[in-house]
């Protein structure tokens, strides 16, 4: 699993292959089928990987806001930390596994918060799939970077808008205040979603 990881994070998913893995191994690509029963299970056991990596250390304080906060923080660098299997992240929706375990301890912060079990459910999907299409469009312009510069590269903001003024005045007149900090303008999304969350 280690070394799928490192093959996909340097060549991206879609170069990745069970002969790759047994050249980097220096073994028999069909050793791999000895453990996984395609190179897809291979591919989504990975993804599972980085879904859960920090579920257990997931806080349950007596703030649910800063728990939940702190959930999907931490989803996003986990998904930043292997930026290359974005495209396999998409193909797979949330619905099993390591997102299971996730999900569960975000909707029980909010049941905590005194949401009914409706309200609990709106507002769980909008901060699943506000952090996902944020950070899946954070982790494409790294993986694209990765690709060029190798390792260690940075990607650009999500959002660097600078309009004419005269073209579009309205658009013109909040990007001085979009931020192009990625985290910083996640974070703030993301409490303006939590904003008025029961205390």
């Amino acid at each position: 699993m280690a070394a799928a990881m490192e093959v996909v994070d340097t060549n991206g998913a879609g170069a990745f292959s069970m002969r790759a893995l047994g050249g980097f191994l220096d073994c028999d690509p069909t050793a791999m089928y000895r453990h996984f029963a395609t190179k897809n299970a291979l591919l989504d056991a990975l993804v599972d990987n980085v879904v859960r990596d920090g579920v257990a250390d997931l806080p349950e304080t007596d703030d649910p806001r800063a728990d939940i906060r702190a959930n999907f923080r931490q989803l996003r660098l986990s998904l930043l930390a292997h930026p290359t299997l974005a495209p396999l992240v998409l193909r797979r929706p949330p619905g099993m596994g390591a997102y299971w375990e996730r999900s569960d301890h975000a909707v029980a912060q909010l049941h905590r918060a005194g949401m009914d079990p409706a309200d609990a459910a709106n507002v769980y999907q909008t901060l699943l799939f506000y952090t996902l299409g944020h950070t899946l469009s954070e982790a494409r312009q790294l993986a694209r970077a990765v690709e060029k510069e190798g390792a260690g590269a940075r990607g650009g903001p999500v959002a660097a808008v600078r309009p004419p003024a005269e073209l579009h005045p309205d658009l013109s007149d909040v990007a001085p205040h979009l931020r192009e900090d990625n985290e910083a303008q996640f974070l703030a999304g993301l409490d303006l979603i939590l904003r008025d969350l029961p205390r």
